[in-house]
């Protein structure tokens, strides 16, 4: 299985979660809309009674909840192409007209009773700005007047992941806002916020410390911040020492290439204090343990590459 399939396949197990789809909707749905729905009735459908046509949309998963009205699904589709698709609408309302379909078929709807509604959501992350049509009736061609009556109308809620805001969510303690700051940040110290902050909110479910750990280290992999690994499952609690480890046998690579190339004396010090500065970083942001960094600087000390003074110096600065 490819990173990126690896990387889709995690994404669909965090939506699978009642708290995650919950939070989604909470977050990010009409909050008058939302203000209707039961989210502690959210069920999961796919695999029960969804057909095969439904069950071979990997990337797609349908849950249904009460309302004040009676019940409604919520179809997610979790998209991860990188263009856009100007037929989303015309793909959605076949999901949905298969959807009912099914509850038809498998008895879930008796004669006289009406078909129930749905919500249906595009999650996108993508790069390319979304320019497709939300609406089935923008992407009709008009037509005799007396023919217009007669088209299917369907329309989704889009959430580009990219552009979603965090900030509210992140202070509500929402997984799906967290999840959304990690694919928009660009920085280390910024992630690490967001995942102690997971850390925190799942410390009595084990079960999503696996399920988000394993999402955040499929996605980080190629970028280099860890190391890539056959493990199918990583708990959130590892990645951070798994990243400060990349981290530093990176850089401890670098200085052993300069002194190897014989570089400047001066110009290999300059590198090994840098990776002193890289070590107090790593210990403010949370990503390397205190005793850990300690024995880096030790190890700086003991190999040379910096001096006695400089390592008592880093040590107490270190605290």
């Amino acid at each position: 299985m490819t990173t990126t399939r690896r990387h889709d396949s995690n994404y669909k197990r965090l939506f699978s979660h009642k708290e995650m789809v919950a939070d989604l909707i909470s977050g990010y749905v009409d909050a008058k809309l939302a203000g209707t729905f039961d989210l502690s009735s959210l069920e999961r459908c796919n695999g029960t009674y969804i057909s095969p046509d439904l069950r071979e949309r990997h990337n797609d998963v349908v849950w249904r909840l009460n309302t004040t009205d009676g019940t409604v699904y919520v179809y997610l589709l979790l998209e991860f192409q990188s263009t856009v698709d100007p037929f989303m609408a015309v793909r959605l309302l076949g999901y949905i007209a298969l959807l009912w379909q099914d509850l038809i078929a498998q008895h879930q709807l008796c004669p006289g009773d009406l078909l129930p509604p749905v919500l249906p959501i595009v999650l996108y992350n993508g790069d390319q700005p979304w320019t497709a049509p939300l609406s089935l009736r923008r992407i009709i061609a008009p037509g005799p007047a007396a023919l217009r009556r007669l088209q299917p109308t369907a329309s989704y809620l889009f959430l580009d992941e990219n552009h979603l805001p965090t900030a509210p969510g992140l202070a509500l303690h929402n997984l799906s806002a967290a999840i959304f700051a990690l694919e928009q940040s660009q920085g280390l110290a910024a992630q690490h916020r967001v995942i102690r902050a997971l850390r925190t909110w799942l410390k009595d479910r084990p079960d999503l410390r696996e399920v988000f750990g394993t999402w955040i280290a499929t996605a980080l992999i190629p970028t280099g911040l860890l190391p890539p690994t056959k493990r199918r499952i990583i708990s959130l609690d590892e990645v951070e020492p798994m990243m400060a480890t990349r981290i530093l046998q990176d850089i401890k690579r670098q200085v052993d290439a300069g002194i190897a190339k014989g570089e400047a004396k001066g110009e290999a010090k300059g590198k090994a204090e840098g990776k002193v500065e890289l070590i107090r970083e790593l210990v403010r942001t949370g990503v390397l343990p205190i005793d850990a960094a300690r024995n880096q600087v030790r190890s700086l000390v003991k190999s040379k590459q910096i001096t006695a003074r400089a390592g008592r110096s880093a040590l107490a600065r270190l605290g």
